[in-house]
């Protein structure tokens, strides 16, 4: 091998060090930023709680976001049963379906964040689920031996505290047995009462085929025409629960949606800066997880 192939060759060795050296680092930046963030996701965050007595006198129905978890661990019946005690009228939660067809209430599709074992809840039955054991969440030394809180469950300590239902349907799939959600609210009475919300266009629509009666709302990151045209193709009362906190969900486009008949609620909002802006643009439905009536 000539002297020019050996220097080309050793060139082509230092081009495929430095493009590994590359992929590496990039692969342990993600890798790290990822941990940082699952980390920061899985813990429970302090809440200053406000009173809306010290921000408005302004009239505002507050949903309490996963139940008080500002005081409670979220989507547990103590959490629902505190904003019942502290005069919320409405209490918000997650529903997803176990294996064996029991609805129950969390937020995420894996138990990892709040519990002591780790699963995905869809892929458990009730009993394999009712062996798990909350560890996180607001003040949980309160709480020993929490388990999971059934939609039944959430639905009676609604009906105790006269409290609105804010049932979020998650994920896009079990839509086939939303039925079994409807005639657990019927049971309860609480038909004209209760609020869906969901992500996920297609779940509304079955439950509006389901139930003309109960009041929708499309949630939305951001609102735009074709969130509101997927909102008003919902049809009966019916509305967009949009992020509060983002700048480009102004007043008037918050207005336009008005001026179409939709109903509008706004989430999450935690700060009185917050609350002051969305009554500013008329929305008094307000998911919070620090105001507390």
């Amino acid at each position: 091998m000539s002297k020019a192939e050996k220097k080309k060759w050793s060139i082509g060795k230092k081009v495929v060090v430095i493009i590994l050296a590359v992929i590496f680092v990039l692969l342990a930046a993600a890798v790290t930023g990822g941990l940082v963030y699952l980390h920061s996701y899985c813990q429970t965050k302090d809440y200053n709680i406000i009173s809306t007595a010290d921000i408005t006198d302004k009239e505002v129905t507050l949903i309490a976001h996963r139940g008080f978890s500002a005081v409670a661990p979220e989507n547990t019946a103590p959490a629902f049963q505190e904003a019942g005690l502290a005069g919320f009228g409405a209490a918000e939660c997650d529903i997803y379906r176990t294996k064996d067809g029991k609805w129950i209430i969390h937020h995420d599709s894996h138990t990892y964040r709040m519990m002591d074992k780790s699963a995905y809840v869809e892929k458990l039955t009730y009993d394999e689920i009712m062996e798990y054991t909350y560890d996180n969440g607001s003040n949980i030394a309160n709480y020993p031996e929490l388990k999971v809180c059934t939609l039944e469950q959430y639905l009676d300590i609604c009906n105790q505290y006269d409290m609105i239902p804010v049932i979020e349907l998650k994920g896009a799939n079990n839509t086939e047995h939303y039925d079994e959600i409807v005639t657990s609210v019927e049971e309860r009475g609480l038909t004209d009462k209760v609020v869906y919300i969901s992500f996920h266009l297609d779940n509304l629509k079955k439950l509006r085929e389901l139930s003309e009666d109960s009041t929708l709302y499309y949630l939305v990151h951001t609102i735009d025409e074709q969130a509101i045209n997927d909102a008003l193709s919902l049809g009966g009362k019916c509305g967009i629960d949009f992020n509060g906190n983002r700048e480009a969900n102004t007043k008037e486009i918050i207005q336009q949606c008005f001026d179409k008949g939709l109903l509008m609620g706004a989430w999450t909002i935690d700060t009185p800066e917050a609350l002051n802006r969305m009554l500013d643009c008329g929305v008094t439905l307000i998911t919070t997880n620090a105001i507390r009536p």
